[in-house]
């Protein structure tokens, strides 16, 4: 039977789905606890929150729990593979900027100064004791690469009961495939429209999209902004991408990947994209168009229908 549960977290709308023998009913009722335990302890907007309290202590070495050790190595791995376009440290730039709170009670925001960003090599590991350290006036911030580990941490736990999609407001994990399909169904919206633009077919793998076109806000002078921040200036991406989908086989890359795309531009994104391990994405421009790279036209050639 196919289980179907639906809930918030993570600032989003959560949906899992999961085929598997009626008596997984109790397993999947038990998930938003879980998710919710997850999300305590890494979220910026508590200060008492696992993540908050080591950000709390920087400059000294802190041992902290397994769960923020494994996504903290996450998103300095994602560092490394995007050459710095993701990096974790940007919480104090993204403050700076207005986002100080969650989104929904923004609201308009002082201009200020550029704050610069801190190198993400700068995070350091002591991987023997579980102990991190970050220097002085830094912080992290974990964002997207928190609901890529926490996707891929709820399906790996369903994989072994059945085939799952796991999806958080859009960014998603797939493990098998339901009876009678090649993979699970999944739309690309199509930013300008919110209609779905395609559809794939969606297995062991992972999708994600990091755009510009929500979690926007203005500024009093009326500067609009967003929360994708380029490490480079400190400031909101200047972009002709109004979103990037990326699909992969591990999400917190694929969050990542998402987000190289948007701040390098369509160009230089989709361009770097066909370089990297498993690199295939899309792109929707300011100007309407659509653009990808070679490998997901062929993807979408071969595995979804058009609308």
């Amino acid at each position: 039977m196919l289980h179907f549960i639906e809930f918030r977290a993570m600032g989003c709308g959560v949906t899992i789905q999961l085929q598997a023998p009626e008596e997984a009913a109790e397993l999947v009722a038990s998930l938003p606890e879980q998710i919710a335990a997850i999300e305590a302890q890494l979220t910026r907007f508590k200060p008492d929150s696992d993540l908050m309290q080591f950000n709390d202590q920087a400059g000294e070495w802190v041992q902290v729990s397994q769960t923020l050790y494994e996504n903290i190595l996450a998103a300095k791995q994602a560092a490394r593979i995007t050459d710095g376009l993701y990096n974790p440290m940007v919480l104090p730039a993204m403050i700076a900027n207005g986002y100080d709170r969650s989104f929904e009670h923004i609201g308009a925001v002082s201009a200020q100064s550029a704050v610069e960003v801190p190198g993400w090599r700068e995070i350091e590991v002591k991987a023997s004791i579980r102990q991190i350290r970050i220097q002085v006036g830094t912080a992290i911030d974990l964002g997207g690469i928190g609901k890529g580990w926490t996707a891929k941490h709820i399906a790996d736990q369903l994989a072994p009961i059945g085939p799952c999609l796991i999806n958080f407001g859009g960014d998603m994990v797939a493990t098998g495939a339901p009876d009678g399909y090649p993979g699970w169904p999944v739309a690309i919206e199509d930013p300008f429209t919110g209609d779905a633009f395609a559809s794939i077919y969606l297995k062991d793998s992972s999708i994600a999209t990091s755009g510009t076109d929500y979690r926007r806000w203005q500024g009093t002078a009326g500067d609009v902004y967003h929360h994708i921040i380029n490490p480079n200036t400190g400031k909101p991406a200047t972009t002709d991408v109004v979103s990037a989908t990326v699909i992969h086989p591990h999400a917190p890359t694929a969050e990542a990947y998402a987000k190289a795309v948007l701040i390098q531009g369509t160009e230089n994104g989709l361009s770097w994209l066909s370089n990297q391990w498993h690199g295939c994405g899309l792109t929707f421009r300011q100007d309407g168009a659509v653009l990808s790279t070679s490998n997901f036209n062929q993807y979408l050639q071969e595995r979804t229908t058009t609308t």
